[in-house]
């Protein structure tokens, strides 16, 4: 069973979800995460210990690799990479009610990113919107910070078709040392890297089912 593979911790965080699915979700992404970092450091899933930043982020202590989760709808990314801090996010498209993507584009995004949606098409709005908020989580979640960086302290671009980190003034060495991807996804969903390296990369992606 998934559940074997957890900790004692992990599973006591399982229970306090309300819903089946939620619950199942979770174990089901641990375990699958425990087991990709099995393959790499040469340990059992259950051996692995975890540690967490001071924003929750976790991390193997002593080990040269960085990862990171996402997970939304019925779907989890997981990141992984080595001695380079990465940041991941899927994010589940859902089509908008009126104003919507007006609204909360006002009020998370900056102004930049707010005006480059208004310049696009109605027909690519939402993919625009989706685009710039999964790469923005995870361009947060490559520094482990969460909500303690506001969402408009920072820019990335809104093209659906071209991920680029434009503006973070609150950190501006990151514009010479970051680097956004956009990631295959499934159909109806986004998904978004970041990475703490501007040199090219070679991404390696694979499916699973748990």
């Amino acid at each position: 069973m998934l559940r074997e593979l957890l900790s004692s911790d992990e599973i006591a965080r399982a229970e306090r979800f309300i819903f089946d699915r939620d619950r199942n979700h979770f174990i089901g992404c641990r375990a699958a995460l425990r087991r990709l970092l099995a393959e790499r450091l040469g340990m059992a899933p259950g051996e692995i210990d975890f540690s967490y930043g001071s924003k929750g982020k976790p991390f193997v202590p002593h080990a040269a690799i960085e990862f990171n989760v996402s997970h939304s709808g019925e779907f989890a990314l997981i990141g992984l990479s080595e001695r380079i801090a990465i940041g991941v996010d899927i994010e589940k498209i859902r089509e908008p009610t009126r104003n919507d993507w007006s609204d909360l584009a006002k009020r998370f995004f900056s102004e930049g990113e707010v005006k480059a949606l208004s310049t696009l098409s109605p027909e690519d709005q939402t993919e625009g919107f989706f685009a710039c908020w999964s790469r923005k989580e995870a361009y947060i979640k490559r520094h482990g910070l969460g909500l303690a960086l506001p969402l408009g302290d920072f820019s990335v671009s809104v093209d659906p078709a071209h991920a680029e980190l434009l503006g973070a003034d609150w950190c501006p060495r990151d514009l010479r040392q970051t680097t956004l991807y956009d990631l295959h996804a499934p159909v109806g969903y986004r998904a978004s890297m970041a990475l703490e390296q501007t040199a090219k990369v070679q991404i390696h992606q694979r499916s699973f089912q748990i």
